[in-house]
């Protein structure tokens, strides 16, 4: 590696501090302050390096004493790289944690202790340590531009901009702290041993939260959307979002109306909505997601509500709603949903101009101890590598976490990035209010068993100030007393009355689904008509051409185009549709086309930019199922005509997101009364390719569908698959919708569909296919690809009496249309054919749903139950095919 100088260690104690600005600046030169380049310019041009660079102009400017020449140059310059040491690393060294035993021992660098210093240098050293190891640790110079460094110095450096609260502001926070503190209190004594995820240790988050709901809309912010695990849950809904204190109480006593109807969840892991009126006379809407316990899985479906909070209602713009997702310590370094969500913020379909991030870290989780849990210095450091900044704040010091949640607010709404803020407290009390800490933190618990409440501490402070709070505190403390003992009486003297089923059970009238001519024709053009500056790739063009005259030759509209069609004619009427997924907008099997490259420059063309009506959004999506999966979800949760999908580039890559699948898809509704209208296209069939890349699981979609939570769906044709997403689309109750899509059928002409069926059909949940004209004996049951296989083989041996049913529905069960089939087949034998093993695909579901129906006889035709979804070999996989085949044949022969 070249270096200008041989030995560095000729600069002095800053020797190795200037070598790193170095190798900054071999990097790239933007990385350091420009006066640093120009330094390192002149040394690599073989001038002299007497004299180092002179100080920036923040606070040590007067350093020089007036003095000029060398000497006041290198005094400024000492003074300068001091700076850059505490800016860069004084957070090591800085009053973060409330307790001893808890974050461990940082690495001591020598920068930040020189040996030689005069009097003017330990005088700005005193200002450093004041600035950069108070409680709070910033760390911010890992951020690549310029300007946000800058901005943030100036903020942080600059008095009295530090800590400016007035009297009413401190008077404030202490207000929420000791509000915060009474509901913990009460409810400890109310409800002993019960699990309520307390926020005593961290009380301190409550006047943070309070601080940007009270300046945000000062700031720009119209809504504030909230995603958090336990801790603090029920505190933020009472205290942050304003639900009255009884419906909270009535969750502890359990009251509430799960009670009456089942279901629901539990007290810690619901939403709620509200507006806020703040003292300036401004409105905010505030709204906390509902979660599961998988800690941190509902960071994405926050970032898509907000997304669709801004592009739906708000014009698109980032600045007017914020995402605040509230982490714990141990999660946010483990869960790889954290990194996969941070990774959406700067990505064009999915960022939201920046998320607030608090971590509410207790530095512990659960039993396992910090260092335990992680192999970084700060639990909080996987997010420098988005280039968010990070502000580590000791929760005992209200008034330092304040100011730092305002300067992170702010940041966020003049840079539009992500930036943290690691509250360091602790936690008063086990994992939950049953469990004994002390077996496996004895010496961190039995310091913390002797602190003082967060608001004590404050208390003293105050009064020192000359700030009578203390009397203040005690009315406070008692006022909350007495309201929560009045909601508490009545909440036990008035349990909940009979409730209104509709969990599952809204259902609205089948919209109209064909669409004229003439607007297919429309839609048809926007493929083949491009600005004048844009070089469609030739090979393309030909394709689009042959697309579009699909609708007038009579040889069928494939399933692309079909797909097209069904997206067009929505925008057409108003609807937002939103595609995204690994590769959509070509599509994994080049079958779309909905995002075209120019041929010569690259750059990007939507045709459906040219239609009228609502707007068309398709994003290729980072690598990742689950984040992008969960955001895709939350943006469908918007109560505004919309077709948001989400596809797979596999369908057997969806279980990435199993746990969005299971607890939001599946579960949402039932559970927190949220619906989301997403829809997954997940490609399936069996054509030789291996267990990876042959299954969407079904069985496991159909495993989950239970009171009409989800629609399970196998469209064999185009059309049928046109009127499945417009009819889905056009309802007005929406729940998440499944689809299977085709892989090798995607351009066959068995596939295709008459264009008549578009402008006059609808979707069937089954399609009857009748062989021969004599009396039906035999009735095959199946879906999807194994159909056409079967039909070739019927058809080329000219079998009769058989008809084929195919289930283009599985959930809602298709029971009236089905029943009337078999009913009609009379004492016909009976069979299901699929192509994924026994254990797979939708036997068993099928199975237990027309035994259940009185259809008893039932035979399966199919694989063998198998641990692997498919055969890894080509030639097996034919050879197991066309037995499969064979035995239908059999069955219908016999």
């Amino acid at each position: 590696m070249f270096s200008p100088v041989r030995d560095w260690s000729e600069f002095g104690p800053n020797a190795a501090l200037i070598a790193s600005f170095y190798e900054l600046y071999r990097a790239d030169r933007s990385l350091v302050d420009p006066k640093w380049a120009e330094f390192f310019d002149r040394l690599i041009a073989g001038s002299s390096a007497e004299a180092l660079p002179e100080s920036n102009g923040y606070h040590h400017q007067e350093l020089s004493n007036g003095q000029a020449g060398p000497g006041a140059s290198n005094a400024a310059a000492d003074a300068d790289l001091l700076s850059e040491s505490y800016r860069e690393f004084g957070h090591l060294e800085a009053k973060i944690s409330p307790i001893e035993n808890g974050i461990g021992t940082l690495p001591r660098l020598e920068c930040l202790h020189p040996n030689e210093l005069t009097p003017q240098l330990a005088q700005h050293l005193d200002w450093l340590r004041t600035v950069y190891c108070g409680t709070i640790g910033f760390e911010f110079m890992h951020l690549v531009s310029a300007e946000e460094r800058a901005w943030l110095i100036e903020r942080i450096e600059s008095e009295p901009g530090r800590y400016a609260f007035s009297e009413e502001q401190k008077l404030r926070i202490l207000h929420e702290l000791v509000e915060a503190e009474a509901f913990e209190s009460e409810l400890h004594r109310k409800y002993v041993g019960q699990t309520r995820f307390s926020s005593e240790g961290g009380d301190t988050c409550m006047p943070m939260l309070d601080l940007v709901r009270e300046e945000g809309p000062q700031l720009g912010l119209k809504e504030i959307v909230i995603g958090m695990a336990h801790r603090a849950r029920l505190n933020v809904l009472l205290n942050t979002l304003g639900k009255p204190l009884e419906e909270v109480l009535a969750e502890c006593e359990d009251q509430s109306l799960y009670s009456v109807v089942g279901s629901g969840d539990v007290k810690y892991h619901m939403g709620y909505s509200q507006h806020y009126h703040t003292q300036a006379g401004s409105d905010i809407l505030l709204s906390l997601a509902p979660n599961p316990s998988h800690l941190e899985f509902v960071n994405p479906i926050v970032e898509g509500i907000a997304r669709a909070r801004q592009d739906l209602f708000l014009n698109r713009d980032r600045s007017a709603v914020l995402p605040v997702l509230i982490h714990g310590d141990a999660a946010f370094c483990g869960q790889g949903i954290v990194p996969e969500t941070l990774n959406l913020s700067l990505v064009e379909g999915y960022g939201t101009g920046g998320t607030l991030h608090i971590i509410f870290n207790n530095q512990v989780g659960f039993t396992t101890y910090s260092a335990e849990g992680k192999s970084s210095i700060y639990c909080s450091d996987i997010a420098k590598a988005f280039q968010a900044p990070i502000f580590h704040v000791n929760a005992e010091d209200p008034e330092a976490c304040c100011w730092v949640t305002r300067l992170a607010v702010e940041f966020r709404q003049r840079f539009g990035r992500d930036v943290v803020v690691d509250m360091v407290c602790y936690r008063k009390y086990g994992h939950n209010e049953g469990d004994d800490p002390s077996f496996t933190q004895p010496t961190m618990y039995a310091e913390i068993k002797s602190k003082k409440a967060i608001s004590s501490i404050f208390v003293t402070k105050l009064m020192a100030q000359g700030i009578a709070a203390e009397d203040l505190s005690h009315g406070w403390r008692e006022q909350f007393r007495q309201r929560f003992n009045t909601a508490h009486e009545m909440v036990k003297s008035q349990p909940p009355g009979e409730a209104c089923l509709v969990h599952g059970r809204l259902k609205s009238r089948d919209p109209i689904t064909a669409v004229p001519l003439e607007n297919l024709q429309a839609i048809a053009q926007t493929l083949i008509s491009y600005p004048e500056d844009f070089t469609i790739h030739p090979k393309l063009k030909q394709i689009l051409e042959r697309r579009a005259k699909s609708l007038g030759d009579g040889l069928g509209i494939d399933w692309g185009f079909g797909e097209v069609l069904a997206f067009g004619s929505l925008v057409q009427q108003g609807v937002h549709v939103r595609l995204s997924g690994q590769d959509c907008g070509r599509g994994t099997f080049s079958q779309r086309h909905l995002m075209l490259s120019d041929y010569v420059s690259g750059k990007h063309y939507l045709p459906f930019s040219a239609l009228k009506g609502g707007a068309f959004e398709v994003y290729n999506s980072p690598l990742s199922e689950n984040a992008v999966m969960g955001f895709e979800f939350g943006f469908g949760t918007a109560l505004q005509p919309n077709l948001v999908l989400w596809e797979a580039q596999y369908g057997d890559f969806c279980n990435g997101a199993q746990v969005i699948i299971d607890q939001f898809l599946a579960n949402s509704e039932e559970a927190w009364g949220q619906r989301s209208g997403i829809v997954l296209l997940l490609p399936h069939g069996y054509e030789g390719q291996g267990p990876e890349h042959s299954t969407a699981r079904i069985e496991r979609f159909l495993q989950l569908c239970a009171e009409g939570n989800m629609t399970v769906s196998y469209p064999s044709t185009s059309a049928q698959y046109f009127h499945l997403l417009r009819n889905h689309a056009l309802s007005a109750v929406r729940r998440p919708l499944i689809v299977f899509t085709p892989k090798s059928l995607l351009r066959s002409s068995a596939a295709a569909s008459q264009v008549d069926e578009f402008v006059n059909g609808a979707f069937a949940p089954v399609v009857g296919n009748a062989y021969g004209k004599g009396k039906v004996k035999t009735l095959l049951l199946m879906s999807g690809k194994i159909f056409f296989e079967v039909d070739a083989e019927l058809k080329k041996q000219e079998r009769d009496g058989v008809r084929c049913l195919r289930i283009e529905r599985f959930y809602p069960f298709p029971e009236e249309e089905l029943l009337a089939e078999i009913k009609k087949a009379g004492a016909a034998a009976v069979a299901w054919v699929q192509e994924e093993p026994e254990n797979m695909g939708a036997w068993h579901f099928m199975e237990r749903e027309l035994r259940a129906k009185g259809v008893k006889d039932i035979t399966y035709l199919g694989r063998p139950a198998s641990a692997s979804t498919a055969t890894g070999s080509h030639r097996r996989h034919s050879a197991e095919q066309k037995q499969l085949v064979a035995e239908v044949i059999s069955f219908v022969g016999r």
